[in-house]
């Protein structure tokens, strides 16, 4: 990537008033901005440019941020691209649908403009790291106690992925999804949301299979006791859907210490064990 003060920005807002702004802005700083006031016309300069980072509002008509975040991050070629939401929804849940797209960082409407640059800098300074690493870690460890923290750092291990394996991009969304739903049942439901407790996830790369290992420091629980994700009744319960979905998109789901350890394997040669452990 190229140095910062240098970098090409693409602004997506159909403000037209904030897109010239912004783009006076950035200019004065050092940036090289352009703007796009619909989705349709960001992708289309996104395909056709070489952007160092895109500033990208999430209401819009037609194409809406969320959906060009999406399909940029679902495309290897586009996926280690940073993209920074700006969104005036200002709720905590706005933000992890935000940061579950693939984002890789938000920021709520109205802004500072200090707050858009110091995040903007922690954007580029991610990438960089990122950048900076030779492959894929055989191991990656990481503690975290926000749901925020959380989604960024699984955001950056897929781009990973993307880099080192020969997984489909459908594979890998699928599996970015299943670690987003046991990272943040871990927070939530495992740790209560307590602050003093962490949750452990290592990450490790075989020649021929991922293994995703996720701790919590909760009570655990006991998997015969939660109901059927797929009946009616269990449509407004809070447990239970996100171990569903991940046992459908991983090979092996083992769980270890009362259910507050998980364990999922997910072959890269085609092989297929669904297997389940009870905790």
């Amino acid at each position: 990537m190229k140095n910062a003060r240098l970098s090409k920005i693409l602004i997506v807002d159909d403000d037209l008033d904030l897109c010239l702004m912004l783009s006076r802005f950035l200019r004065s700083q050092g940036y090289q901005p352009e703007h796009a006031l619909s989705g349709e016309e960001a992708l289309d300069k996104i395909y056709a440019g070489d952007y160092d980072l895109v500033i990208l509002d999430v209401m819009m008509p037609g194409i809406d941020g969320c959906e060009v975040c999406h399909r940029l991050k679902m495309q290897k070629e586009y996926n280690r691209l940073p993209i920074l939401m700006l969104s005036a929804k200002d709720t905590e849940q706005d933000k992890i649908v935000g940061l579950k797209t693939g984002a890789d960082g938000y920021v709520f409407k109205p802004f500072d403009i200090d707050e858009l640059l110091a995040e903007m800098n922690s954007v580029f300074n991610r990438r960089r790291q990122s950048f900076a690493r030779d492959g894929l870690s055989q191991e990656i460890a990481f503690h975290f106690e926000s749901r925020f923290k959380y989604l960024e750092q699984v955001n950056e291990f897929v781009s990973d992925l993307f880099l080192n394996t020969s997984l489909a991009s459908e594979e890998i969304w699928e599996l970015k999804l299943a670690l987003h739903e046991l990272g943040i049942n871990a927070i939530e439901h495992g740790n209560r949301m307590d602050p003093a407790k962490a949750v452990r996830v290592k990450c490790r790369l075989f020649r021929d299979r991922l293994e995703f290992e996720i701790e919590d420091e909760g009570e655990g629980f006991t998997l015969e006791q939660l109901p059927d994700p797929t009946a009616p009744s269990a449509l407004v319960r809070e447990r239970g859907r996100g171990i569903f979905l991940v046992s459908r998109v991983v090979d092996e789901v083992h769980y270890d210490n009362g259910g507050s350890r998980v364990r999922l394997i997910k072959y890269l040669n085609g092989r297929t064990s669904t297997q389940r452990r009870d905790p």
